[in-house]
């Protein structure tokens, strides 16, 4: 499907949003490429409306990755035998700070880790949920921002 068949099927906006959750899921749908069709075929033209698509497509992108975060979480609390390593882990990283939210956050504006491991480790590490979405929306907010500028 193409992004213009998206937008005339639920509209730019909505197209985002959907869009930005989908690929938070699915590994080959992109609303990176999403935004730069856009771009190109000149339905993002304007500040408001590059605006406007950021924030949904962030909203999308924080929405989707909070089933990862808490499936991630969830899973972290069931005893087995992993859970000796991730306790260990889960120490190891406490002494670190706030460094895991400073490499969540340059992953979500750089892909560099790929960005649903860092939001299963996010989760399987108890990184605060709000400190989570603060980071991840900032980043995905530069990202794309800086996307639709350079292609606008």
């Amino acid at each position: 499907m193409t992004a213009d068949a998206i937008v005339a099927a639920v509209g730019i906006y909505a197209g985002a949003l959907v869009i930005g959750a989908l690929s938070s899921i699915v590994p080959i749908i992109s609303i990176e490429v999403f935004l730069i069709a856009l771009a190109v075929t000149g339905h993002a033209d304007g500040a408001a409306i590059i605006a406007a698509l950021v924030i949904l497509a962030t909203l999308g992108q924080v929405a989707g990755k909070l089933p990862i975060y808490f499936a991630a979480r969830g899973l972290a609390s069931v005893d087995g035998r992993h859970r000796r390593w991730l306790d260990r882990f889960r120490a190891w990283t406490a002494r670190l700070g706030n460094r895991p939210l400073g490499l969540i956050g340059a992953s979500a504006v750089l892909g560099i880790p790929p960005f649903s491991i860092c939001s299963t480790a996010a989760g399987a590490l108890a990184i605060p949920l709000r400190s989570f979405c603060a980071v991840v929306a900032l980043g995905r907010a530069a990202r794309f921002t800086a996307l639709l500028l350079l292609t606008a």
